[in-house]
């Protein structure tokens, strides 16, 4: 590596760490490259940014990220809770796994993490605190619930990744189920065992026919998940034309059955939408163009060769991996860290025997618990806007959901049946 690349990879970082926009990082450290380098010409920036972004794949990124606006404003959001709590309520603890699991019923229609915090946060929070919940460790809990919104399908890392590593989004949905599942379940054990050891919230009977009466009210939510999978597993379209489907299910779910959404409502979300997408769209192109760059240079393939020389136990060599990927997911947003890292390290989980889909469900699962610590965590941001709690109370009051979703992480990795299941079965 010459002077030259070495001192753009380093500027490339401290601004990163200095707090700059990443989007700035990204064209300012590409723009560095071309200049210093003989092997680019300044043209190759634009041409790369517009054909990587050009792609019908894509698509579904800003789809999605409309379904999980439309689902907080359809009524969808607030009877998923409602059938959570009829599910869970009479477990000690009950309305913290109420949010929990009603976080992995929304992450099965929205695709985004930081739209299932904002919106069971928002619904949860007061009723939490009126049970005796501190508010902070109410945040906690719809912070960290949020992981799983981008690993319970349809998920928009999921399609990031495809496009990135050639692999097929539609298997890596189904490959997402089960280690959703572990996650949820892993918080919820955590959760259950702190409220009993500091006596938080009040529980409710179990009864089956309120089970019954609000699962019916939630038929919408579970029509919406099976309409998605369903359909890319049926045939009857792929994952992109599904984010479109699921965006129709949807607008018409909340016009005209709910009635909770008006027309007069539809700028207003789709803007709010279209605000999210536009800070997405422009960090995903310049990390490509910035990672092909890397790749003419090849960074990526010193970093795999040194990663694969640090140890010949393939334990060792993935443990370092996880390591990068939760380093990774604390310092950068996950879209720039999936372009820029699926390069260099998707070729380790291949040299190492890991099938590809597996690989991308642990390599998206790690980046997930960045979501929830510091200094960047998404989440933490998102729930602290919500409650008006500082940011790093939140963080350390999700202290224990880390360690539990920490856990998740290796059983995902160690045990590749939870993400191929689904896929054996099929094949």
């Amino acid at each position: 590596m010459d002077l030259y690349t070495t001192i753009a990879l380093l500027g490339t970082a401290v601004l990163l760490l200095l707090g700059v926009e990443i989007v700035v990082c990204l064209g300012l450290g590409a723009v560095f490259f071309v200049l210093t380098q003989k092997h680019f010409a300044m043209d190759n920036i634009g041409i790369a940014t517009f054909s990587e972004i050009n792609l019908f794949p894509l698509l579904a990124m800003p789809l999605y990220i409309l379904t999980g606006d439309l689902i907080a404003h359809s009524g969808i959001a607030a009877r998923l809770i409602e059938f959570s709590r009829a599910l869970i309520g009479w477990a000690r603890g009950g309305m913290a796994l109420t949010l929990l699991v009603a976080c992995g019923f929304f992450a099965a229609i929205s695709g985004s993490n930081a739209a299932t915090v904002a919106a069971m946060g928002r619904m949860m929070l007061g009723p939490m605190e009126r049970d005796g919940y501190p508010r902070d460790y109410a945040a906690a809990v719809a912070a960290c619930g949020g992981t799983v919104g981008i690993i319970i399908p349809p998920s928009i890392v999921f399609v990031i990744y495809g496009v990135a590593s050639g692999t097929s989004i539609g298997d890596l949905f189904v490959a997402g189920i089960i280690p959703g599942i572990i996650m949820v379940a892993a918080m919820a054990i955590v959760a259950t065992i702190t409220c009993r050891r500091r006596n938080i919230g009040t529980t409710i009977p179990f009864k089956f026919s309120e089970v019954a009466r609000t699962g019916l009210r939630a038929n919408l939510a579970f029509g919406a998940t099976a309409v998605i999978l369903g359909g890319i597993y049926g045939g009857i379209f792929t994952p992109t034309e599904a984010a479109a489907v699921a965006v129709a299910y949807c607008l018409i779910v909340g016009l005209f059955l709910t009635r909770e959404i008006k027309l007069r409502d539809l700028p207003r979300i789709a803007n709010t939408s279209a605000d999210v997408a536009g800070l997405v769209a422009p960090i995903i192109a310049l990390a490509v163009a910035l990672s092909q760059i890397l790749s003419v240079l090849g960074l990526p393939k010193a970093g795999v060769d040194a990663l694969l020389g640090l140890s010949s136990e393939p334990v060792v060599i993935m443990l370092v991996v996880l390591v990068i990927l939760l380093i990774a997911g604390m310092l950068m947003e996950t879209t720039p860290n999936v372009i820029l890292l699926t390069p260099l390290l998707a070729p380790v989980g291949a040299q190492l025997g890991y099938d590809p889909i597996h690989f991308g469900v642990i390599f998206v699962v790690t980046l997930a618990i960045g979501f929830v610590t510091p200094p960047l965590g998404l989440n933490l941001f998102v729930a602290s806007s919500i409650a008006r709690v500082p940011v790093m109370t939140i963080a350390w009051r999700s202290a224990w959901m880390i360690v539990g979703l920490l856990v998740a992480m290796l059983l995902v990795t160690f045990v590749p049946w939870f993400s191929l299941a689904f896929l054996t079965r099929a094949s």
